[in-house]
């Protein structure tokens, strides 16, 4: 029978598939080859660009240093003008610690950034529409400005624009463009007439050999031998086939039937059953859940299936299987544990269907499916764990999504916030937000959840009533498989007790406990620092050391608790006595050190030390009684020459209070070198 398929017109081209395949190849490799190159470029554009900015911080922080310490701001305006204009930078921005200090400010701000308009313009902090410009920047780095003695003195910030990058990349783009479009025209061209020359020449002669077909659509004649291996060899495979064709025939017919009914009740493992005899039929992937070949599991009948399952889940699916051939379920359908080749368990969905019956109603053949349900189960178990914990966690939860809309919290989070779940519910994460965290805090946290997934720290957590208490947070990403944020999950926890014990401890190291002075410690930090601003500000600081005289015979006489209210009515009247800058600590005993800063002299220091020392010998009421003391105090003053450190002023100012209590007590002296004698300085 000669015989042709109709409607070859209608089929799709071989040769336009295969040209339009090439071209997709072609085109992808090519378009690979510019993404490559214009990553390239990218890279290249932004390192330069950010060796231009690293090279002028480095020239302007060595250049403005000297102009700033000499307060010179138009000398080194003139240094950021013109590096910016000559670099091109979008903006270059000076913060001047020298002389933000004079106008009374953190920093004196200036600098110059680029107007819309493509010129320079002076850069104003308070001007809205510059600092909007300036946020534009695409990139920005900053340098410290150090004086000659390590001091910073301020900071130098270079912004960048990304319009040169955008300029070189489109560029790049616009060349690589072309370049792909004339390649892939001319490598495709070049390809079709291959193809057709040397493939599509000897396919015509297979299909024309194949045409002739009998009544089965079995080709009636070989293909012959043809020129080229590969196509030969497809020829070779075709004649083989059409051998194993005729030869299986017989028991198409059969397979087909057994297929049909397997695809009917089958998606991923299949098993056929004869219930009546036993005898089973696996395919390879049923063994392979198990973790067995089918020629291991040899010979297979339905003990096979009863010694892999598990007894209890045997039982379940006996009576599962019960039902379903009395006609009470539509489909078996059972969950069970099957022993894997390596020892542990693995679940797996078992549906079939009862297909057949014998002649007097007896089940017969059942064809079903098997499926590796592992992954679910672990997860529905992952899923129940994760709800307990969800449910009954003493910290707070929050889940929201990658927009930061809540999506659910648990019951600790509305105790510890006093917010009702359904007041948060489908509410922005912004409603808790707090007042008492700054921008940088919230980059900062917003930036190590888009780097690393999580932050942790302490956060100022808003309560319902506007309270707000100190939590330990943790935000974590939740990503999927694909690598995108699905959610975020926030554990919150009250540390309110742990911060109220952490301020009680810092009390107790830094005060000490009788008349609430600072202590040693405390004043040690201080004098250390007084030092420092002294030195910067060229001010002059005195370190007071003083001795209450008659102090051990109002201990002695009047006891001790007479003793210590003493000690803190003195120190009450030396801290009305002193200015708001001073600081006045109790070393312990009846000893006391006062630090006064920015002195006018000497004589400003006696003033103080005058109101002290009338303050100390003012008559205290004890009881029923007074009682009368005094002080000896010895001032040492800094800076000196050569320069001494805290601890050395605090000697030299012991070393005078005891001169000062020799030569008759109740007076101050100030310390002097040994070569000049120190003067004491009666009261009044």
């Amino acid at each position: 029978m000669n015989s042709t398929v109709a409607g070859d017109n209608r089929a799709p081209s071989l040769i336009v598939r295969a040209t339009l395949a090439m071209i997709s190849v072609i085109l992808l490799v090519f378009l690979l080859h510019a993404v490559y190159v214009y990553t390239s470029q990218r890279a290249e554009i932004i390192d330069a660009t950010k060796d231009d900015i690293n090279e002028s911080l480095q020239r302007l922080s060595e250049n403005i240093a000297p102009f700033m310490a000499a307060y010179s701001v138009n000398e080194y305006e003139k240094l950021v003008a013109t590096e910016t204009a000559l670099k091109e930078h979008f903006a270059v921005v000076v913060k001047d610690r020298e002389m933000g200090e004079i106008i009374g400010e953190p920093y004196y701000v200036s600098g110059r950034i680029r107007s819309e308009e493509g010129g320079y313009v002076a850069y104003q902090k308070d001007s809205a529409a510059l600092n909007e410009r300036l946020g534009q920047a695409y990139m920005s780095d900053t340098a410290t400005i150090t004086g000659a003695d390590g001091e910073a003195l301020g900071q130098v910030s270079v912004y960048a624009s990304d319009a040169p990058l955008v300029a070189k990349l489109h560029k790049v783009i616009v060349e690589e463009l072309l370049t792909i479009l004339v390649l892939s025209v001319t490598l495709s061209l070049l390809l079709i007439a291959v193809l057709r020359r040397y493939f599509l020449h000897s396919l015509q002669r297979i299909d024309l050999a194949i045409r002739h077909r009998d009544e089965e659509g079995i080709p009636l004649q070989p293909v012959p031998d043809l020129q080229y291996r590969e196509i030969r060899g497809l020829g070779q495979t075709i004649n083989t086939m059409l051998e194993s064709i005729k030869e299986s025939r017989a028991k198409r017919k059969i397979e087909s039937l057994r297929l049909e009914n397997t695809i009917t009740g089958t998606h991923t493992g299949t098993w056929e059953w004869n219930v009546n005899t036993g005898e089973t039929v696996f395919n390879e992937r049923w063994a392979e859940i198990v973790g067995y070949s089918l020629a291991e599991l040899a010979p297979i009948s339905i003990e096979t299936w009863n010694a892999l399952v598990h007894p209890d889940d045997l039982k379940k699916s006996a009576r599962l299987l019960e039902r379903h051939f009395l006609g009470e379920l539509p489909y078996y359908e059972c969950e069970a544990r099957m022993r894997h080749k390596n020892g542990h368990w693995v679940w797996v969905m078992d549906r079939g269907c009862l297909m057949t019956r014998t002649d007097d109603g007896q089940p017969l053949m059942m064809y079903g499916t098997h499926q590796d349900i592992t992954e679910r189960k672990e997860a529905e178990k992952q899923l129940s764990m994760a709800a307990g914990v969800f449910r009954h966690a003493r910290e707070g939860i929050l889940i929201t999504s990658a927009k930061g809309i809540i999506l659910d919290v648990n019951a600790a989070f509305t105790q510890l916030t006093g917010y009702a779940r359904q007041d948060v519910i489908h509410q922005n994460y912004q409603l808790l937000s707090s007042d008492r965290h700054g921008e940088l805090f919230m980059k900062t946290m917003l930036k190590a959840l888009h780097e690393e997934g999580v932050w942790s720290g302490e956060y100022w957590m808003p309560r319902q009533d506007g309270a707000v208490f100190p939590a330990l947070m943790t935000i974590a990403a939740v990503r999927n498989r694909a690598g995108e944020v699905e959610h975020y999950v926030t554990l919150v926890a009250d540390i309110s007790n742990l911060k109220q014990n952490e301020d009680k401890l810092r009390l107790i190291a830094h005060y000490d406990n009788l008349t609430g002075l600072p202590n040693r410690i405390l004043l040690t930090e201080r004098l250390r620092h007084a030092t420092l601003v002294a030195r910067r500000r060229k001010e002059e600081l005195a370190v007071v050391f003083m001795d209450l005289d008659g102090f051990k015979e109002v201990n002695d006489t009047c006891g001790h608790a007479a003793g210590d209210q003493l000690l803190t009515i003195l120190a009450d009247r030396m801290k009305y006595a002193l200015r708001e800058c001073d600081t006045v600590a109790r070393l312990g005993g009846d000893e006391f050190v006062v630090l006064l800063p920015d002195l006018s002299g000497k004589d400003g220091c006696r003033q103080v030390l005058d109101r002290l020392l009338a303050a100390v010998s003012a008559p205290a009421c004890l009881g029923e009684g007074q009682v009368q003391v005094s002080a000896s105090i010895g001032v040492s003053i800094y800076p000196q020459q050569p320069d001494v450190d805290a601890d050395t002023l605090l000697r030299q100012a012991d070393m005078a209070m005891y001169q000062a209590k020799q030569n008759g007590k109740n007076q101050y002296y100030f310390f002097q070198p040994v070569s000049a004698p120190m003067m004491p300085v009666l009261p009044g």
